[in-house]
């Protein structure tokens, strides 16, 4: 094996073992494979990333690096809309990279910045601490579960649940041929309108609130706040 040891840094690392992920998948993301590719003995490797949960954290990290580009002066439901659409893009550009973001918790700088964006649109369009925390988890849950649908789903075959539905579950036969056709994508983009349409509706019935103002897209209640990141 070639001694790789003069270029070795974090840096490095992390785009091999992205790469890698590309290559392998999550499975064979290991830090035998990784010290391989790098060109170096594992216990090399160790002194840069100490075990296989901190090369997944630095992995979730440099996938999470690119910045997103989110219109500020736009309102906050075209920024919640933007950031969801982006980071699903760069979730998709990466083999497993949902299912790596959904096993680790994000303790890098990239990801805990874009966390704090979303946060920071939701705190400006008004919503409280607590609504801010849990809309910011079920939308990152979305992004994540519409990705795993692409990945589990079986090109023209529909799953084997819906293939001899009863005659006496009535609606579920109705709709089975539009279950079995369901993409990811179609998943995606309805729960992003579905959401954020909740969202509009839970500011605009509030008890004692103003008239929703009008906003670029002509709803009520699109307030514009700052905001240059998402999830």
């Amino acid at each position: 094996m070639a001694s790789n040891k003069r270029g070795l840094n974090r840096d490095h690392i992390a785009r091999t073992a992205v790469e890698l992920l590309d290559e392998s998948g999550l499975d064979g993301l290991t830090t035998r494979r990784l010290a391989e590719k790098l060109g170096v003995r594992s216990p090399t490797l160790y002194w840069h990333v100490r075990d296989k949960a901190a090369l997944l954290d630095l992995v979730a990290e440099a996938i999470c690096a690119d910045a997103f580009e989110i219109d500020d002066t736009q309102p906050w439901t075209e920024q919640l809309g933007q950031g969801m659409r982006q980071f699903r893009s760069m979730l998709l550009a990466h083999r497993d990279a949902a299912r790596l973001l959904r096993m680790r918790p994000p303790v890098g700088r990239h990801r805990l910045g874009h966390i704090d964006t979303t946060l920071r649109i939701l705190l400006g369009a008004g919503f409280d601490e607590d609504e801010a925390a849990a809309i910011s988890r079920l939308l990152v849950s979305h992004v994540i579960s519409s990705i795993e649908m692409e990945s589990m789903a079986v090109s023209g075959e529909a799953p084997p649940w819906l293939a001899d539905v009863p005659e006496d579950l009535p609606s579920l036969k109705r709709v089975a041929p539009a279950l079995a056709g369901l993409t990811g994508q179609r998943l995606f983009e309805l729960g992003v309108e579905v959401i954020i349409d909740g969202l509009k509706a839970r500011l605009a019935g509030r008890s004692g609130a103003e008239t929703p103002t009008r906003g670029a897209t002509g709803h009520a209640d699109d307030r514009a706040v700052d905001g240059s990141s998402p999830l």
